[in-house]
């Protein structure tokens, strides 16, 4: 509002035509002010139907109402700390050794949030040098390298994001190390790297758009991308949905299971990290690592991901998806296996799954795999 009685008007819908009495009208920066009832019956129909340029009760100014228009917030410098501190956290750690990535050499590039009709779109392109040292297992001598990550952009999925590792050194230790960092720095840093992009989609947004009513936030969902499926263009579709789409909120729930298995803890852990036993079960091709940060395979592709933990016999955590789910959203699979006298009791809990395809997901589990491991392996019948 300007005043007492007084509405704001987009000037495209003031046109001049014999019914308007344009000389009650007056300018005032980019906006028409006016008195008049055939206005305030255009403005009372816009606001009925929602759109968000005539909601004007949460804006003493009416200036560029509800964040109609284009505007920008530079998120470069926050970036840079932020990518900084979440990448000097990671170590790793292997049969060969323990390494850490030591400093930040070089972040280079530039972020920003921006927010058009309501609807958050996000751009950033990086270019990240890091060096790491490391030292092999009973050695007290330092191995250093570097790892670049020279493409992290709105323009590529997590997964095409390039993780080069290099080592300095031309030891044997050297060697084994840039093995080991070969094996697990990528994955680890992608990791970090989408924390990263959640947290600019989170922290960086605050505040850029305002309520449509009192009590009804206008947020549409973020977009990450200067791709074509996340230009500025695009309308109405929810990020998620979207290839570049990294972590956009969707409704989720959990899965609790507990089966019994008439097998011992090692032979069913096996049947999870074995490639040909997988392939048994599952009747089709399947790729195994398994190992930290090792990606998996089943079903011909239908279920992909990585493992982030196995303690042999006991317990394995994965990264893991369908296919068929929001491009980049993934689930975590927890499962814990507990030796008993006759058999072993398996209690999985899998994280952050779709609302929409739970139950599909959960009958998956039941019929396509602990059915498929009972009969496959007679790990359902009772020993006499």
């Amino acid at each position: 509002m300007h005043g007492p009685g007084l509405i704001s008007l987009d000037p495209r819908l003031v046109r001049c035509e014999n019914e308007v009495n344009y000389r009650e009208c007056s300018r005032r920066g980019k906006t028409l002010t006016t008195k008049l009832p055939i206005y305030k019956d255009i403005v009372r129909q816009m606001h009925d139907f929602g759109d968000p340029r005539w909601i004007v009760e949460e804006r003493d100014d009416a200036k560029n109402v509800n964040n109609w228009h284009w505007t920008e917030r530079d998120a470069s410098a926050w970036s840079t700390e932020k990518i900084k501190n979440l990448l000097l956290a990671v170590k790793f750690e292997g049969p060969e050794g323990t390494c850490e990535i030591s400093e930040s050499r070089e972040i280079k590039g530039e972020a920003s949030a921006n927010n058009r009709k309501g609807k958050l779109i996000f751009f950033y392109e990086w270019d990240i040098k890091l060096n790491w040292r490391g030292k092999c297992v009973g050695s007290a001598s330092n191995v250093n390298g570097e790892i670049h990550v020279p493409n992290l952009s709105e323009e590529h999925s997590l997964d095409d994001v390039d993780v080069t590792v290099t080592v300095k050194e031309e030891t044997a230790e050297a060697q084994a190390l840039k093995e080991m960092m070969l094996r697990l720095a990528p994955a680890a840093v992608r990791s970090k790297l989408e924390e990263y992009l959640r947290a600019l989609r989170e922290e960086c947004s605050q505040g850029m758009i305002l309520p449509q009513r009192k009590g009804e936030p206008n947020v549409a969902a973020p977009k990450l991308g200067r791709s074509s499926s996340l230009s500025p263009a695009t309308t109405g579709v929810p990020a998620a949905r979207k290839s570049s789409d990294l972590g956009c909120p969707i409704p989720t729930s959990k899965i609790n299971l507990n089966e019994n298995f008439v097998a011992s803890a090692e032979d069913l852990y096996s049947v999870f990290t074995k490639v040909e036993r997988v392939q048994a079960y599952t009747r089709a091709p399947a790729v195994v690592e398994a190992y930290r940060g090792g990606s998996f395979s089943l079903f011909d592709g239908e279920i992909s991901g990585e493992f982030i933990d196995l303690q042999p016999d006991t317990r394995l955590v994965q990264r893991w998806r369908r296919k068929r789910w929001p491009e980049g959203h993934y689930s975590t699979v927890s499962i814990e296996l507990k030796q008993e006298s006759d058999s072993t009791q398996l209690i999985l809990l899998q994280t952050e799954v779709p609302d929409s395809d739970m139950e599909a997901t959960r009958e998956g589990w039941k019929r396509h795999i602990f059915e498929n491991i009972k009969s496959t392996f007679g790990y359902g019948a009772q020993l006499l």
